[in-house]
């Protein structure tokens, strides 16, 4: 953990007073105004700044902190507004549309459950965005499990599921790419740290659904899936080529190629995609990567589905992402979140403490925000000299980050994502949070592993981390 080295630690009840003030404000917006939570951070940002100065840290030290704290995430927050053009892109040049086509032909009731677990995963791995693929793939699910007589529960589960592990292994994601970036880790070592806990949950939650099928099945039959499909192919010019360009950048992803270049990869074969298959123009593309999707098809179903993605659809988070990262920056760079762990220091002793406390303060920070990058954003930045205290690398730290603060975001009824996928899908967040196994399976798998010492890996010595080469 980064602080002024030259100005004592504050007291706990200094460092307490900005927490309160944006905790307080927060709960007011979010649950009182029903507004969004920038101007909430931003009152914070501002009262911990005001409580820096008056404890004595000069205003430049203040600024180097917020500074250093958003200088570290500017790759990650272009990375954001590059998957804004890519979802608008490739849903634009019929990619996502063939590939939602291909998932609904093949349906059949007994598979259904784990079929729609990895069709969302995939579909969030090539787009990087658990919401378009709940918004997509999830509400033609939930239409399709009528039919096959499965309870929506279970199926909003198993697209919840399947979206947020697709999600959290995709280098398109914004939050994948954003926790480790507030730490300095590398982005492909985050991913393939965080295989050790997503996958053998994903494993359980593919079994657990197998075997759901063989009982839910249902006398629904064969789904009339007429409703999706007919719409898709009326107005997309499917092609086989329009698989080409998610392949390639998988290929890229597989090669190591860092993110930013993968993706402008795949921007401009979507694009191209887009010009040769769809016959847009070069004003009709300049606008959607701008603008996103806007469908007018008269079909109600197709324009909720693929009315999305640009530039714009990210600046709110991009700019939610500033003021979070300029609040956090400045209490961790003038030591009140040092002042904070220092009192939390006597459960932090065993590797085990240390994973749970950072799990249970992202899902409390997650709870009482509504915020899930502010669930990884502060506990990362309050963690991160305990974890070098244990010789762990900070992969580590940022695998736990995402169990604890990305994962269970779904799993909160007022969260965004919770208010989102029932907006979406009309199946309450408590009905489906049984059934979104991934979501609460990894961030347990995740605190045993710290208590057993499984996949904690240990900085060598004289070893130096790299920074993400983004």
């Amino acid at each position: 953990m980064q602080k002024c080295h030259d100005i004592p630690t504050p007291p706990l009840w200094l460092a307490l007073i900005p927490l309160v003030v944006t905790g307080g404000t927060l709960a007011y917006s979010v649950f009182v105004l029903e507004t969004d939570p920038h101007f909430s951070l931003f009152l914070g940002g501002v009262t911990a700044g005001l409580c820096a100065y008056g404890h004595g840290v000069p205003w430049l030290k203040i600024k180097e902190g917020f500074r250093l704290a958003i200088g570290r995430t500017i790759p990650s927050l272009i990375i954001l507004l590059i998957i804004g053009m890519l979802i608008a892109v490739w849903i634009a040049s019929g990619i996502v549309p063939a590939l939602m086509l291909v998932g609904l032909e093949f349906v059949v009731a007994r598979w259904f459950l784990p079929a729609m677990l990895l069709f969302s995963g995939v579909m969030a791995l090539l787009t990087g965005s658990s919401w378009s693929t709940v918004g997509t793939i999830g509400v033609a699910a939930i239409g399709v499990s009528e039919g096959l007589g499965i309870p929506p529960a279970m199926t909003a589960g198993a697209v919840v599921s399947g979206a947020f592990f697709g999600d959290k292994i995709s280098p398109m994601s914004d939050s994948t790419n954003l926790t480790p970036s507030v730490l300095g880790v590398h982005l492909f070592e985050h991913i393939k740290h965080m295989l050790f806990t997503t996958v053998p949950s994903l494993i359980i939650s593919l079994i657990a659904f197998t075997v759901l099928g063989f009982f839910v099945a249902g006398n629904g039959g064969d789904a009339d899936v007429a409703l999706y499909v007919e719409p898709i192919r009326e107005h997309f010019n499917l092609s086989p080529w329009l698989i080409l360009p998610p392949l390639i950048v998988i290929g890229l992803i597989v090669a190591k190629v860092p993110a930013i270049p993968s993706l402008i990869a795949g921007v401009m074969l979507g694009g191209a995609a887009y010009l040769l298959l769809q016959g847009g123009s070069l004003a009709g593309l300049s606008d959607l990567m701008h603008t996103g999707v806007a469908m007018d098809t008269g079909n109600a179903k197709m324009d909720e589905l693929f009315s999305r993605g640009g530039l714009e659809s990210m600046y709110n988070v991009v700019i939610l992402a500033m003021i979070s990262l300029a609040l956090g920056g400045i209490m961790n760079y003038t030591g009140m979140l040092h002042s904070i762990v220092l009192k939390l220091s006597r459960l932090l002793t065993t590797v085990g403490n240390l994973t749970a406390t950072v799990v249970g303060t992202s899902v409390l920070i997650n709870a009482f925000t509504s915020n899930q990058y502010l669930a990884v954003i502060l506990p990362g930045q309050m963690y991160e000299e305990c974890y070098r205290k244990h010789d762990l690398k900070l992969k580590n730290l940022t695998r736990t980050l995402e169990a604890g603060g990305t994962l269970t975001a779904p799993l909160i009824p007022w969260n965004a994502s919770g208010v989102f996928i029932f907006a979406t899908l009309g199946v309450p967040v408590l009905a489906y949070a049984p059934f979104a196994l991934v979501c609460w399976l990894t961030p347990v798998i995740a605190i045993a592993f710290g208590y057993l010492n499984i996949s904690m890996h240990k900085i060598a010595p004289a070893e130096v981390e790299p920074e993400d080469q983004q």
